[in-house]
C-alpha cells in the first residue's frame, strides 16, 4: 500500500520538479558551460576543464570588475543600513502626514531597476538635469557637469542610485524590529537619558542590531551582484569605470558570445558571494542572535 509514511518522496514532487526544472537544471546547465568552449561564433561545445576559470582569473577584466565590485559594496552596504535606520526612527515619529511619506519612502522599492535607471539618467543629464540645474542656478558653477562620463562621478552616480533604491527594504524591517521593542522600555528610556544620540546607542540599537546585521548582510550581496542599474545608466563605462562582475558576465556572454567565460565567471562570482557570507557569519558575535533576558 502506498503511503504518506512509506513514499514520503512521491508527495513532494510537485513541489520538487518545478525546482528541479527552473533551479536546478539551469545552475548545472550553466555549470557544464563553464567547462566547455561554448562560443556562439565558433562551431563546436569542446570541453576545456578549467581552462575558462584560469582564463577569467588571469584577466584584467577580473581584476578590474572584482575591485569595482568589492568598492561598491563597501559603499553601498554600510551606507544603506545607516541611511535606512535613520530614516525608519524618523518616520516612527507621528507627525501630519505621516503616512503618505511612509507610502513615498517605498516608491523607490516597487519601481524596476530599469525605470529607476532612467529616473537617474534624466537626474545626472548634464544638460536637463535636475542637479545641474540647481547648482547653475546657485551660481555653483559656470559649465554643465558630465556627471556620468567622468569616470570617479560615474561611478558615484550609480551608488548614489543603487542607495535610492534599495533604502525603502531597510526601513521597512528596521521600523518591524521598531516595533517589536518593549514600550515600556522606551519610556524609561526617554525618562532616564535625555540624549537622544545616547538613548538609541544604548537602549534602541541593542534591540534592533540584530535586524542591523542581517541588513549589511543583505545589502552587501546585493551590492555585489547588482547589475541593471550599471545596464542602464552607464553600460559599465566610462571605460571599465562602473564595471561590476555582474555586468562583465554579461558583456562576456552577450557582447563577447563567450558563453562558456561568461558561465564561469558566475560561478566565480557566487564563490566570492559564499566566501563573504562565511566571513561576515564568522565575524558576528556569537550570542548575536540569542533573545535577550
Amino acid at each position: 500500500m502506498w503511503t504518506i509514511r512509506r513514499y514520503p518522496l512521491l508527495w513532494l514532487l510537485p513541489a520538487l520538479l518545478p525546482v528541479a526544472a527552473f533551479i536546478v537544471y539551469p545552475v548545472a546547465y550553466a555549470f557544464w558551460t563553464s567547462l566547455h568552449g561554448v562560443m556562439l561564433l565558433f562551431p563546436g561545445e569542446p570541453f576545456v576543464g578549467l581552462d575558462n576559470y584560469k582564463r577569467v582569473l588571469s584577466s584584467g577584466y577580473f581584476r578590474t570588475a572584482f575591485l569595482n565590485s568589492v568598492v561598491f559594496m563597501a559603499l553601498a552596504a554600510p551606507l544603506v543600513v545607516i541611511l535606512g535606520v535613520s530614516v525608519a526612527l524618523f518616520l516612527q515619529r507621528r507627525f501630519a502626514g505621516s503616512m503618505i511619506v511612509r507610502s513615498v519612502v517605498l516608491l523607490p522599492w516597487v519601481l524596476p531597476g530599469a525605470i529607476s535607471a532612467v529616473l537617474w539618467i534624466w537626474v545626472f543629464h548634464p544638460s536637463f538635469g535636475i542637479i545641474n540645474g540647481l547648482l547653475e542656478w546657485a551660481g555653483a558653477i559656470n559649465a554643465p557637469i558630465q556627471w556620468l562620463n567622468t569616470p570617479t562621478l560615474a561611478f558615484a552616480c550609480v551608488l548614489v542610485a543603487h542607495i535610492w533604491t534599495q533604502i525603502p527594504f531597510a526601513v521597512v524591517l528596521t521600523m518591524a524590529a521598531l516595533a517589536a521593542i518593549n514600550a515600556e522600555t522606551l519610556e524609561a528610556a526617554t525618562i532616564d537619558c535625555r540624549s537622544g544620540w545616547k538613548r538609541f546607542w544604548h537602549v534602541i540599537f541593542p534591540e534592533i542590531k540584530a535586524m542591523v546585521v542581517v541588513l549589511i548582510v543583505y545589502n552587501a550581496l546585493v551590492a555585489f551582484t547588482t547589475y541593471d542599474l550599471v545596464y542602464a545608466m552607464t553600460g559599465g563605462g566610462p571605460g571599465t569605470a562602473t564595471t561590476l562582475l555582474a555586468f562583465q558576465i554579461w558583456r562576456e556572454s552577450f557582447a563577447m558570445y563567450d558563453f562558456g567565460a561568461g558561465s564561469a565567471l558566475a560561478f566565480v562570482m557566487v564563490a566570492v558571494a559564499g566566501l563573504l557570507i562565511v566571513l561576515i557569519t564568522r565575524a558576528l558575535p556569537s550570542d548575536l542572535f540569542e533573545e535577550r533576558p
